[in-house]
């Protein structure tokens, strides 16, 4: 079987995964070209504006990615490339498919600006990627040896529990209860968390463990003969339900986090790419998260268990057209209010996002949030809106936060990228792949940055302190 083109050994030892300067042209053309174009359906309204700037930046994008691979199919496993594809999902992507809607969400004014700040911040974005040259890492804490089956399947288990665990002590430790809630309508479920965490609430935070499953299972798929059934059982049972969870919640940035980890490390921890086991796994999935992303958003409010008992998915009450959140409207009701009447918040929003994970208990003193919600701003009430981290970035410091913020995300998934180099460990590679998890959080709110690091960092704890062998 043909195995696909990969970097050169040699090549890889002394460069680790980068992105081409062709592809790079690419995908600023294609930014630019959209900026000069939007304006021009400006008296067409905002799905017109919003659709002429999805087409060309896609069409930069693909191309890019063809460059890209030019290097070899090794050399698309990197962190940035999955930043702007997230930040395009998250703002760009569903104005590929019709968007009446949109035109009565916001208006031409508010969508020019949001598109400006998206752009500008995908521009800013690609450049950043090349402010760090592409040298292996050589930190001794993230060059970590590897660890035998055994010790995989223990901390799949370890994490599974204790991840679950404010969940089950809610249910009285029964997974049929827990599986039960989590199929209920969003905020019923008996587990909710008060608004100021205690010491009490600290096992919360474990829920962050469920993210190491997903990467984990996804090392011993590539050495299932190595596992007993039991375990190799046991470890895709918790994945499952790790999964499930996501679903269930209609958590679609979550469920593509964790989609991201367990294909990535599958892909990585592979010593040959071939046709099969690279693009099948790939377009699969590509298609299964669009199937599953579809129907979160129709039953995420009314909870899986009322879609699926009343067969609402077959009627006429769902969507015939892809649509994520409208994060262009979100963006553009923010922007607009700002500096005037509301003042940029400066480095308020860069100290929330740095002291978010620790917990109250351990900083008294931490504020609740903002000193004004992003919902506030955009004139939100009774619910709540995403603005990504362009919009969090425009309320700093105005369009000089979107730069800065970008060039410094860009700069470092690009460090991140150091990792990938021959020689590393499967369990390096695993806390690698985790990265995709951390990036692709944070392009939906860089307030969770600090917070999806976590994960990472108990592996490399794990690993170094843990005893594991």
């Amino acid at each position: 079987m043909a195995t696909l083109t990969q970097l050169p050994s040699a090549a890889a030892q002394s460069k680790a995964p980068s992105p081409s300067n062709v592809g790079t042209m690419c995908l600023l053309a294609g930014i630019s070209i959209a900026f000069v174009s939007y304006p021009s359906a400006f008296s067409e309204g905002p799905e017109a504006m919003a659709a002429i700037a999805a087409r060309f930046v896609g069409i930069g994008f693909l191309l890019s990615v063809f460059f890209d691979a030019m290097q070899g199919i090794r050399n698309l496993y990197r962190v940035d490339l999955l930043c702007i594809f997230a930040i395009y999902g998250l703002t760009l992507l569903e104005f590929l498919f019709p968007q009446e809607v949109f035109t009565d969400m916001t208006t031409p004014e508010e969508t020019s600006l949001s598109i400006s700040i998206v752009l500008v911040g995908m521009f800013f974005l690609s450049i950043g990627r090349h402010l760090v040259p592409p040298k292996p890492i050589k930190s001794k804490f993230l060059t970590l040896a590897d660890i035998s089956n055994d010790s995989i399947f223990k901390i799949v288990v370890f994490s599974g529990f204790f991840g679950f665990l404010y969940m089950l002590m809610n249910v009285e430790f029964s997974i049929f209860k827990m599986i039960d809630a989590m199929m209920g309508a969003r905020f019923t479920q008996p587990w909710g968390r008060g608004r100021l965490g205690g010491i009490n609430t600290l096992i919360i935070e474990l829920k962050m463990l469920t993210y190491i499953v997903p990467p984990l299972t996804a090392v011993a798929w590539t050495r299932i003969k190595k596992f007993s059934i039991s375990q190799f059982m046991i470890i895709n049972l918790i994945c499952a339900l790790v999964f499930f969870d996501a679903i269930a919640g209609g958590s679609r940035n979550i469920y593509i986090a964790h989609i991201s980890t367990l294909l990535m490390a599958y892909l990585i921890v592979r010593p040959k790419n071939t046709m099969i086991n690279t693009i099948v796994p790939i377009m699969l999935t590509v298609w299964i998260s669009g199937f599953i992303s579809y129907h979160m958003l129709e039953f995420r409010t009314m909870g899986m268990r009322t879609y699926l008992d009343n067969k609402i998915y077959a009627t006429d009450q769902v969507r015939d057209s892809f649509a994520a959140d409208y994060n262009l409207a979100s963006i553009g009701w923010v922007a607009s209010q700002m500096p005037d009447p509301y003042p940029f918040l400066g480095w308020e929003v860069v100290t929330w996002s740095l002291i978010k994970p620790i917990p109250r208990a351990f900083l008294p003193g931490k504020p609740e949030g903002l000193s004004v919600s992003i919902e506030e701003i955009a004139g939100a009430t009774g619910w709540t809106i995403a603005v990504t981290y362009l919009g969090e970035a425009y309320m700093s410091f105005g369009m000089l936060g979107v730069v800065g913020v970008s060039l410094f995300l860009g700069a470092l998934a690009a460090w991140w990228n150091r990792m990938v180099v021959v020689g590393q460990s499967d369990y390096a590679l695993v806390v690698y792949a985790l990265g995709f998890f951390a990036a692709g959080i944070t392009m939906r709110s860089m307030f969770w940055l600090t917070t999806a690091m976590l994960p990472v960092i108990a592996l490399i704890v794990f690993r170094k302190y843990g005893g594991l062998k």
